[in-house]
């Protein structure tokens, strides 16, 4: 079986993801296309892909989404209005059509629903975050392209069990949605057994400074704990997309006088990632749904957090709910409230070891029993093979 992905970008490092559910299908060919593909970690030689001409006669294929960024958002934007590149990848597949086309994300489907269908090959599209609610928020026209894919379609994922009712909202029929998910290989994060030291805490925060991230819920919730657990210290890392957002974080930081309570950290590379957690002791993900109705789809980081035995405090928000057993492996919070997050960071902050340690290796458990490549791939498999060959 052949199925080709389709992306805006191949591959960005936060969309890691995708490349690891297609390696963890090795019995499925897999070819990529995309208007505008990194040459990175994520560019396999077992992948087929489609480079526009453009890019393979110039050879300019940068080695991360940063680098000359203008110009790839630009392109991408450009398709929208003059498709050339679908075009393009339509002569290409004509005479060598794959079994399976799959969008990511939605507005990637809504672009190739047509191509699909000249090509007469099903489409599957994948939801993971944005494209939930923000994009026919921000963009009304959305909203009709979205029935045309929800009718055209052979089928959507989402990244759990939590977020197709915001699709049925939408007029997408129950019966073409399967969840799908988002999963890691544990053996990649590998268990680091934490320790706990009571009347302390090493907070960590690893998210694209974005509204949906809560990093202003973090930082409230901070304010509070002190108050009464003065030996905390939070870090927080990721790309600092926006920057608005960015200097109300530092604003609110020294307005409190917080400075020496927290670490602010540029984008740390996933390759570092499984030993940089290891330098702490809860994670923390405040999701919440941004003015722009941004949300979250499945957070990867906190399976990632999880897997290597850090225990967690999010929020009950999209399919993370399903990633987090609230008491066994970290702590829910409703959205939008620091008290409740400070009140979850005081009970770690006095926590002792064996209290902790249960935790962890609940978490670590959660993970490799739920959560595990080799057990969510080959749902993903299982459903190529039912539209290409429907019972």
């Amino acid at each position: 079986m052949t199925v080709l992905h389709l992306f805006d970008l191949y591959l960005p490092h936060t969309m890691n993801w995708a490349w690891r559910l297609m390696r963890a299908t090795p019995e499925v060919k897999q070819w990529v296309a995309a208007p505008w593909i990194l040459d990175n970690e994520y560019y396999s030689p077992e992948f087929r892909f489609f480079t526009r001409p453009f890019q393979r006669l110039t050879g300019w294929l940068p080695t991360n989404e940063w680098e000359a960024a203008w110009f790839s958002v630009n392109l991408i934007r450009a398709e929208r209005r003059w498709p050339l590149y679908r075009n393009w990848l339509f002569q290409q597949l004509r005479n060598n059509r794959p079994d399976v086309i799959h969008a990511h994300f939605a507005p990637v489907g809504c672009h190739y629903l047509e191509m699909a269908k000249r090509l007469d090959v099903p489409l599957v599209t994948s939801f993971y975050g944005f494209d939930y609610e923000r994009l026919p928020f921000e963009k009304p026209v959305y909203r009709k392209r979205y029935k045309q894919l929800f009718e055209g379609a052979a089928a959507i994922t989402t990244t759990g069990t939590f977020t197709p009712e915001l699709l049925i909202k939408q007029g997408c029929p129950s019966e073409k949605i399967t969840p799908i998910p988002l999963s890691i290989s544990p053996n990649e994060f590998p268990y680091l057994e934490p320790k706990k030291i009571p009347g302390r805490l090493r907070l960590i925060q690893i998210a694209t400074i974005t509204e949906k991230k809560g990093h202003l819920d973090t930082l409230a919730a901070l304010k509070i704990a002190l108050k009464n657990c003065p030996q905390i210290h939070l870090t927080i890392a990721g790309e600092r997309q926006d920057k608005g957002l960015l200097q109300q974080i530092q604003n609110f930081i020294k307005i409190n006088d917080l400075e020496q309570y927290i670490s602010l950290l540029n984008f740390l590379p996933h390759s570092e990632l499984p030993q940089f957690l290891g330098q702490f002791d809860v994670f923390i993900h405040p999701s919440r749904k941004a003015a722009n109705h941004d949300c979250e789809g499945a957070p990867v980081v906190i399976l990632e957090a999880l897997a290597t035995g850090l225990p967690v405090i999010s929020t009950i928000h999209s399919d993370i709910p399903g990633q987090l057993l609230h008491g066994q492996t970290g702590f829910l919070a409703p959205e939008n409230d620091p008290a409740t997050l400070a009140a979850y960071i005081e009970r770690f902050y006095t926590m002792g070891n064996e209290a902790y340690q249960q935790m962890s290796k609940a978490a670590h458990r959660h993970i490799e029993q739920n959560f595990d490549l080799k057990i969510n791939a080959p749902k993903l498999r299982q459903l190529y093979k039912s539209i290409v060959h429907p019972s």
